[in-house]
């Protein structure tokens, strides 16, 4: 089961390294507006290998398996600040250029990233079950605040009746995600049939696959949004270094003490454990 997890996730990491390549070609990265699309590749790119590395290593040690998933957790967080970073540069309506949302959005995309990783160690560190609800929950949870969040710009485009090949790009990539907490959540189809599904088929497969695809969407949507959207050359301050990459590496440094606080209870628990079953 775990090698297509594996290879699922390194054809993302692939699609990623593709799409990096694009962008070189494409645009100037010397140019400060461009650097909200660099950054949020290259995090997507590090969920994917992140993912990857996590489903390879899984099978080490109880240890090994938490520590890995909560960086897992983390690179996720990131993910959603990368789609946050490019929906509010590169696709928002003219409606939003004053507004205390657009001011304050990376403030709030970074504490719900980092609450995305929060969320998942603790669902590691306090929840074993794999197929428990709270555990699901908790995983859901995280991740649909900052999806909701990042999705405010097209959500009002759609509302106001904008018909472009990039909102179809866009529907494309709700849909995806759409499907991918479908997938996630329900544990279809191998719940119908346990066993059938272990090598082969199974939802974790089925959204690792999907994943890639609304990824892909999500690009496709930005870059048409930068070349065709009139939005995109409407004045406002440029980006910078500080609200791209400097926000994602606090965003890092906020995982590592999340990821060290949640790892430190879990092997507290562990060695709990292994001493009430000594006595």
């Amino acid at each position: 089961m775990e090698t297509l997890n594996v290879w699922t996730h390194v054809v993302g990491s692939l699609v990623m390294t593709s799409r990096l390549y694009q962008i070189y070609t494409t645009f100037d990265l010397r140019d400060p507006y461009t650097w909200p699309l660099l950054a949020a590749v290259l995090s997507f790119m590090a969920m994917f290998v992140t993912s990857s590395a996590a489903h390879m290593f899984s099978h080490k040690s109880m240890a090994v398996n938490c520590c890995m998933f909560m960086a897992d957790f983390a690179c996720i967080g990131l993910y959603g600040y990368g789609t946050i970073l490019t929906h509010y540069y590169y696709s928002l309506d003219q409606y939003f250029l004053d507004s205390v949302l657009l001011r304050n959005v990376f403030y709030f995309g970074s504490v719900l990233a980092v609450l995305s990783c929060a969320f998942g160690s603790m669902s590691k560190a306090i929840v074993h079950d794999l197929n428990s609800k709270r555990r699901t929950a908790l995983i859901v949870s995280g991740l649909g605040l900052i999806y909701i969040l990042s999705n405010v710009p097209i959500m009002h485009r759609i509302w106001n009746s904008e018909w472009t090949d990039g909102i179809v790009h866009h529907l494309k990539q709700m849909s995806s995600m759409i499907a991918v907490c479908f997938f996630y959540s329900t544990k279809l189809p191998e719940r119908l049939s346990p066993g059938t599904f272990d090598f082969i088929g199974n939802s974790h497969q089925i959204f690792h696959i999907l994943l890639v695809l609304c990824t892909m969407s999500h690009l496709d949507g930005v870059i048409w949004d930068i070349k065709f959207r009139q939005a995109f050359v409407v004045p406002r301050p440029p980006p910078s270094l500080w609200n791209t990459f400097g926000i994602i590496f606090l965003i890092c440094i906020a995982d590592l003490v999340t990821i060290n606080y949640f790892y430190s209870a879990f092997k507290d628990r562990t060695m709990c454990k292994k001493h009430e079953n000594n006595n």
